[in-house]
């Protein structure tokens, strides 16, 4: 996780810490005057610190990015991938757009986003706690940086709540009087002050607004050298997140404000390809494109779904298979899910199939090495969107390591239909080993938010504010880089209009430039559902995948917002449920 202190040390510190502040005085009588509680702890700017780790640390919980939050949640939503394993039936209804209340992965998501909410409100309320006694003034600056990162972190769960189950987006000023989600600040001291009604949508993203405002204000100018250091939130991360959360709420206007400050004024630029097609494998990490990112480390002591690990099993969910001894796929992990074969032709692949005409069973052998050729083709000119090799793994064509030896990637393990696209993830996943070797604890870092995401909210503000020329060259940035070329140069592969033709060949994305770029650059990392969501493009994204392998996808417009977890709905007698379900 963070390089500082032991994450089980850091989280038990903290966890203990939310207990006791969670207690009326009169609740818990604490005789031991060495035991920690709210009397001597935080007592420095040390245990500030240490407290927000936790808050940190939070992030890769179990329900979130340390487990859930792809495979079980966002790849689901929007199609990113489709269901290898048949076996859980609330898992097959995410990916058919019918969520269900009782659906224990919705439930991880919803506590932990929780989680994080209440341990930022608790340090943020211990720091007030503390500011009198910060008197000299390298305390002080240290205090106004630890709240700067936890107003930060606080927007953060935040926003995984309302893009997540708020009842809908604001949309040309419509919306914002739907349901959001409960606005807490607090530590509750009873069970009556858990009984927290949901505010408006509005309401929420205003919260979110000023808690990126202040923590901008406060990180200003801020970076983080030193090696320790180097997830913590900057100036620049806190003022590009703010800026896309007024593109969330069309607020054009501060939007522009806000990303072109970052665009002109943060030093940050696209890598190379080179760079970028590794640097969600593990490699180059930190790198000048980079704005939030979550750093993680392989963990052999403790597998990846917990806070007491410094790594991720996100990639035991996605892993991928390979070609075993016997010809045949073999998984490298629980290789649950592959990309949906739809997401294949979107990045412009048509090469045809893996297998010969006629296949039963998928043996490497009955690949057809006339396909191996063009697809070699295909990659080395071009004509296929090179972002789709970032992506996936390609059968038979790319190869991963198992046990230190190269292996052919496979037929997706356990896909039946033999005429189907079944590739692997790439992002995210273990070059050099698989899942299973690193303890399901790989310490590949996550890019919350990243300068090409950055360049095509700006695109998109720029449209909307009628700059449609200066939009395209930004979109065009983002292009060049995928195909090799220099991003601040005129290429051979430039949109020339906001309408020209793109790799994809369904309505919504083949003559959209803007949206391609979105959906291709950001593939896989888990922007692409709220995308959907403010853009209301649902029924389109629905008839175009059509089916996954569990059966057909139902799309109703309820389905933008996902259910409130059935305990939730049980605990809190103020909360409502949202429509649909």
């Amino acid at each position: 996780m963070f390089h500082i202190m032991k994450p089980f040390l850091k989280i038990t510190l903290f966890i203990a810490l939310v207990s006791l502040a969670g207690c009326k005085e009169d609740f818990i009588d604490v005789t031991n005057p060495g035991a920690l509680s709210t009397n001597n702890y935080p007592n420095t700017i040390t245990d500030l610190e240490q407290l927000l780790t936790g808050v940190y640390g939070t992030q890769h919980s179990a329900g979130l990015y340390g487990h859930n939050i792809y495979g079980k949640g966002f790849y689901m939503w929007d199609h990113t991938a489709d269901l290898s394993w048949q076996g859980t039936p609330t898992w097959i209804q995410l990916a058919q757009n019918n969520s269900q209340p009782n659906d224990g992965f919705l439930s991880e998501t919803w506590r932990d986003s929780w989680k994080g909410v209440q341990r930022a409100n608790t340090l943020l309320i211990n720091i007030e706690k503390f500011r009198p006694k910060a008197t000299q003034e390298a305390d002080k600056k240290s205090l106004d940086l630890i709240k700067g990162q936890a107003l930060f972190l606080r927007s953060w769960y935040y926003q995984h709540l309302i893009t997540i189950w708020g009842e809908s987006f604001i949309i040309n000023n419509q919306g914002g009087d739907k349901m959001g989600v409960p606005i807490i600040t607090e530590a509750a001291t009873s069970l009556d002050q858990t009984q927290v009604p949901r505010a408006t949508v509005k309401e929420v993203w205003d919260f979110i607004i000023n808690d990126l405002k202040a923590a901008e204000t406060l990180l200003a100018g801020k970076t983080w050298p030193g090696a320790n250091e180097k997830h913590k939130i900057s100036g620049w991360g806190a003022k590009a997140a703010l800026g896309k959360a007024y593109v969330y709420t069309q607020d054009w206007t501060n939007a522009k404000t806000a990303l072109a400050d970052v665009v002109n004024n943060s030093g940050k630029s696209l890598v190379s390809f080179e760079v970028y097609k590794d640097m969600f494998n593990g490699k180059n990490e930190f790198n000048s494109e980079s704005l939030v990112e979550m750093n993680l480390n392989v963990d052999m002591t403790a597998r990846g779904n917990t806070e007491n690990s410094m790594g991720t099993s996100i990639g035991m969910v996605l892993a991928p298979t390979y070609v075993g001894d016997n010809n045949l796929p073999a998984a490298s992990a629980w290789s649950n899910v592959f990309p949906h074969a739809k997401n294949i032709a979107r990045f412009g692949f048509n090469e045809g199939h893996y297998f010969k005409a006629g296949t039963t069973q998928p043996l490497a052998t009955n690949v057809d090495p006339t396909y191996v050729t063009r697809s070699l083709q295909a990659r080395r000119n071009k004509t296929v969107d090179p972002r789709l090799w970032v992506s996936c793994w390609q059968p038979y064509v790319d190869s991963m390591t198992v046990s230190s030896r190269k292996r052919p990637l496979s037929h997706f393990l356990d896909i039946s239909e033999m005429d189907m696209e079944a590739w692997s993830f790439r992002k995210y996943l273990t070059i050099d080993a698989t899942e299973t070797e690193v303890n399901m604890a790989n310490g590949n870092n996550i890019l919350l938010l990243r300068l090409a995401d950055v360049y095509l909210l700006y695109a998109e503000t720029l449209i909307r504010t009628g700059d449609n020329a200066t939009a395209l060259e930004y979109i065009n940035k983002v292009k060049r880089r995928a195909y090799g070329y220099p991003v601040n140069g005129a290429s051979p592969v430039d949109y020339k209009s906001l309408t020209d033709a793109t790799k994809a060949p369904d309505p919504v994305l083949k003559n959209d430039p803007l949206k391609y770029e979105r959906w291709a650059e950001l593939f896989g990392e888990g922007h692409w559902w709220i995308d959907v969501r403010r853009w209301q493009i649902g029924p389109q994204e629905a008839a175009y995948y059509q089916r996954i392998r569990g059966g057909a996808i139902q799309w109703e417009d309820t389905d933008y917002a996902q259910p409130i977890p059935i305990d939730e709905i049980n605990s809190n007698v103020s909360m409502k449920q949202n429509s649909g379900y």
